[in-house]
């Protein structure tokens, strides 16, 4: 059944771009709009996320939650946040209401309402989940390790921003990063049991303007200078890693890296490969957590990541390891034996293709789900990479070999480039 026009409204204020996928045998339609920018591109730390989350509270034309509504009382899901690259909006829903589901879309994201009262209870409540991160020990030290690798940029603080932050954004603080957002160009992603011509069409009338991308993005952070280690107190003085507060815990968090490198960049699959070799796939295998946790006994877990956060900034290149205060030690000497060992004689090719199988393996699973297509297909116009393509990433992975894994080693486990955050329980007090 075909349902009512789209309604009128002027031509969208910046290139929009389309991408389009029909499921078949999956009864339902997932929406994906991006605003470009994200937190990468805010003026007030925290105005992202806020302005994202407002997009779902109500339309101008609507007022309060109403399509919010609408949409529950049709079994759909909606929700809207901000990220490091872009706000966005994101429906699921029959396919049936594929009509209704693109109106929603482009309504709140074009024409959001930014209320006074609903900008305020959703930066209070942006500060309430700040505070509750911040009793967990664990994040405060990520936090701290963030800020020490990024410095000012956005990616080195929290997606929140902070609690004076959030108190000073205002309604048209918001206004001001939407219109910012949609004159830098959006993403419309739709996946799922659809007729991807009539989507099209439909999609065209709501968001006039399709093709290009946007720009004014800032420049990327570049690798910090000062002290190689540094130490977290937790539960002392909580400024250090982040707002909130809350006790240090009984264990110890530590964190060694670097910055990686972007998404696009042509070495990301070989950091993959890397990283679960190291020890990232499902924490039974890897060098790191064989000898820390298995054979050593230092350590409650251990993960790396090969580049943790990437997008159209860089990633960071990350071991954390969960220990107790008297083994943090002997644990950041393991973990630099092995990196150095790493660095020195390379990775052996059966680890190269036990990893390769693991990261082959776990591949079809990303491509199951309309939400899923939807997310894939909003990235690959995001970051202008074919991960529409299943094979794609299969390719990638297979045209790796030890040379490449062994030389990304060498250069990405110089001990001198390399970051140290110690978080440990605060310090008794003095006798």
């Amino acid at each position: 059944m075909t349902g009512p026009a789209p309604p009128s409204r002027p031509a969208a204020p910046a290139p929009m771009a389309l991408r389009v996928r029909r499921l078949a045998g999956t009864p339902v339609i997932s929406v994906r709009v991006l605003l470009r920018g994200g937190a990468r591109a805010e003026e007030i730390p925290g105005q992202a996320l806020v302005t994202g989350r407002l997009l779902a509270e109500g339309s101008a034309r609507r007022g309060w939650r109403r399509i919010a509504l609408d949409a529950e009382g049709r079994g759909a899901d909606l929700s809207s946040s901000g990220g490091p690259d872009a706000i966005w909006v994101l429906i699921d829903a029959l396919a049936s209401d594929w009509e209704r589901a693109l109106d929603w879309a482009a309504e709140i994201a074009l024409e959001p309402a930014f209320a006074e009262d609903r900008a305020d209870w959703v930066a209070r409540h942006a500060a309430a989940e700040l505070a509750a991160l911040a009793d967990h020990p664990e994040v405060r030290a990520e936090w701290a390790f963030r800020k020490q690798l990024y410095g000012p940029h956005p990616a080195g603080r929290p997606q929140q921003g902070d609690p004076a932050s959030l108190a000073r954004l205002d309604p048209e603080d918001c206004r001001r990063f939407h219109r910012r957002s949609l004159a830098a160009g959006a993403v419309v992603a739709v996946a799922g049991e659809i007729d991807e011509a009539a989507v099209v069409a439909r999609l065209e009338r709501l968001f006039p303007a399709v093709a290009g991308a946007g720009e004014g993005h800032p420049a990327p952070p570049r690798p910090r200078g000062g002290a190689r280690r540094r130490e977290l107190r937790l539960g002392a003085d909580p400024r250090e890693a982040g707002p909130g507060g809350g006790a240090g815990g009984e264990q110890a968090h530590l964190f060694v890296g670097r910055l990686a490198a972007a998404w696009r960049d042509p070495a990301h699959e070989v950091r993959r490969l890397l990283a679960v070799a190291l020890g990232s796939g499902a924490g039974l295998h890897g060098r790191l957590p064989m000898r820390l946790r298995e054979r050593e006994g230092l350590a409650y877990l251990v993960h790396v990541a090969g580049n943790a956060g990437a997008g159209l900034d860089p990633g960071r290149f990350e071991v954390y390891v969960a220990t107790s205060p008297r083994d943090v030690e002997r644990a950041l000497a393991a973990i630099e034996e092995e990196l150095a060992r790493a660095a020195a004689e390379g990775i052996r090719e059966d680890e190269i293709e036990e990893a390769r199988t693991y990261l082959l393996g776990r591949e079809p699973f990303r491509h199951q789900t309309a939400r899923q297509w939807a997310e894939i297909l909003a990235a690959a116009e995001l970051y202008d990479l074919p991960l529409d393509r299943p094979e794609w990433t299969a390719e990638r992975l297979a045209a790796v070999d030890a040379a490449a894994v062994n030389r990304e080693a060498a250069r990405l486990f110089d001990r001198r480039r390399l970051k140290v955050m110690l978080g440990l329980p605060a310090a008794p007090p003095a006798a």
